[in-house]
């Protein structure tokens, strides 16, 4: 399937033709960390994930929300929101007012529509659908569920019919998704949010699920 096809499964409320290359611009970092999560091991444990793992998820959040400040349109310099950039101790600072593409002083010429190109109809393997996926982990699977309404969002802004830039309002409503990630991300991850997991899952047994206890058939004694 060519990428422009429409979105499936968790994907499917996706908008894939839009104007705003400045929108899949953000959303690169935003399939990075996506990859990251799915790639890492760490998210294979049910019982949590450790410090290092949480740590690295949470820069690359940070570097998800740095680009959603770099392609939002702020001349006046309003809050944007810093939750996300506090959330790791570094010297460098972001000033929200930073618009690298320019084009705040003169009308910008109209731009063409666009295929978001990202394929998020399962033909891409570095982008899988949740059906093609198996995780244990079910905060993998609340992180991952987490990002993807993230990526829909953004396909989703009314700033996908401009043709750079995106709004302050729509920044702010990708910020709040960016704010649930990290809240996840400090609920579930670490050290100290760690439980102990006992047992295997039934599709796990060697045997089988039929095999797993408490999932085989019995018969009472005087039967059969």
């Amino acid at each position: 399937m060519p990428i422009g096809d429409p979105g499936r499964e968790q994907f499917r409320r996706a908008i894939v033709t839009l104007r705003n290359l400045h929108i899949a611009a953000a959303l690169s970092p935003l399939f990075t960390l996506r990859a990251e999560l799915l790639a890492n091991d760490e998210l294979s444990d049910r019982g949590g994930f450790d410090d290092p793992t949480r740590d690295h998820l949470v820069r690359l959040l940070v570097h998800c929300d740095r680009w959603r400040r770099r392609v939002t349109h702020n001349p006046e310099e309003q809050d944007l929101g810093d939750r996300i950039e506090r959330a790791l101790d570094t010297d460098v600072e972001l000033s929200p007012g930073d618009m690298p593409f320019g084009g705040d002083d003169i009308q910008n010429q109209s731009g063409g529509l666009i295929d978001l190109p990202f394929a998020l109809d399962g033909s891409d393997p570095d982008i899988p659908l949740q059906s093609q996926l198996k995780l244990k982990s079910t905060h993998a699977i609340v992180l991952l569920g987490a990002i993807d309404k993230a990526i829909v969002a953004w396909t989703r802004l009314n700033s996908r019919d401009r043709t750079r830039f995106i709004t302050r309002y729509d920044s702010m409503r990708i910020y709040g998704h960016y704010q649930e990630l990290l809240g996840y991300l400090t609920a579930f991850g670490g050290d100290e949010n760690r439980v102990d997991v006992a047992q295997v899952l039934p599709s796990e047994e060697p045997l089988g699920p039929d095999d797993s206890p408490n999932r085989k058939a019995e018969t009472g004694r005087g039967e059969g």
